[in-house]
């Protein structure tokens, strides 16, 4: 494996001429479909995830931490996380590559405002909720922006527009951050993320534990360990739910069989796939299929 962690959430707008991506989840569907969604990942860009509807709960390393309509989330560059919903929500996220708020690089501003914070080594997120009185400028900001990407009619010069919002909505966002933590990331951090890219890099192979824990360096025990702190569940536990999850996306998204989709997402056996799937998803592969279709 190069030394360089793989980034397992890419964003298909990087090298356009306006590469902001923005997601518009609601009722568990993801618009324009991205392969982050709901699974643990991490990617270059920051990211802002404005709630307007219900409940949503973040997994951010090893913090938990619930959201609710009017809130927001800001998640750091290379922060390994996963968004759930814990009730019916509907929410925007608004994945910002650096350089949409650094003006030009090697500015100033790309130093000491924007660097600073995106690669400070302990920051990971920074939860702002509408009782905050004390977030209400950078929410009032994002409401804006949310706002303005989202409207209807066509607008003279929107990319400007948005470009020069987002610019206000990151000046309120650092206006309000606190002292940065000091100290370096913990080593596990790294590691958690090593393991899971070798999990989402082949999940369609036969793989042990020793293969994962081969992928850090780390001894099964301490890849065991590592997966219970921030994930929940073992790594074999971990493997299954994301080749049941690989395989929902495949439900509704391609033609393939039944027999298809359980083999390419690593499954031996069609009947124990079935099982699986029916244990985590409450219903068949072929039910799920219908009621999604």
């Amino acid at each position: 494996m190069e030394n360089a962690l793989p980034i397992y959430s890419h964003n298909p707008y990087d090298a356009t001429k306006f590469p902001l991506l923005v997601l518009d989840v609601e009722r568990q569907m993801c618009r324009p479909a991205n392969e982050g969604f709901r699974v643990f990942h991490w990617h270059e860009e920051v990211q802002f995830v404005y709630i307007l509807k219900g409940i949503v709960h973040f997994r951010i390393y090893d913090d938990e931490i619930d959201l609710k309509a009017g809130d927001c989330m800001f998640i750091n560059q290379a922060a390994l996380h996963q968004i759930m919903e814990k009730e019916d929500c509907h929410y925007h996220s608004y994945i910002v590559p650096i350089r949409m708020l650094s003006f030009f690089s090697g500015s100033i501003m790309e130093e000491r405002n924007v660097m600073a914070v995106v690669k400070h080594p302990a920051f990971t997120c920074f939860p702002m909720r509408s009782g905050d009185g004390g977030c209400r400028k950078v929410l009032k900001a994002l409401q804006e922006l949310d706002n303005l990407y989202f409207q209807k009619e066509i607008v003279k010069c929107s990319e400007y527009r948005i470009s020069i919002q987002l610019a206000k909505v990151w000046l309120e966002l650092i206006l309000v951050l606190p002292e940065m933590p000091k100290g370096m990331t913990a080593p596990s951090h790294e590691r958690i993320r090593r393991l899971i890219s070798f999990v989402h890099q082949n999940f369609d192979k036969d793989i042990s534990l020793k293969d994962i824990a081969g992928a850090a360096n780390i001894s099964p025990t301490e890849c065991q360990r590592c997966f219970r702190a921030y994930t929940k569940c073992s790594p074999y536990q971990y493997l299954m739910r994301y080749r049941l999850e690989q395989s929902a996306v495949m439900l509704t998204s391609s033609n393939d069989t039944i027999t298809e989709i359980a083999v390419s997402v690593g499954f031996n056996s069609v009947s124990a796939y079935i099982k699986y799937f029916k244990k985590f998803y409450g219903e068949t592969p072929s039910k799920f299929r219908h009621n999604k279709g």
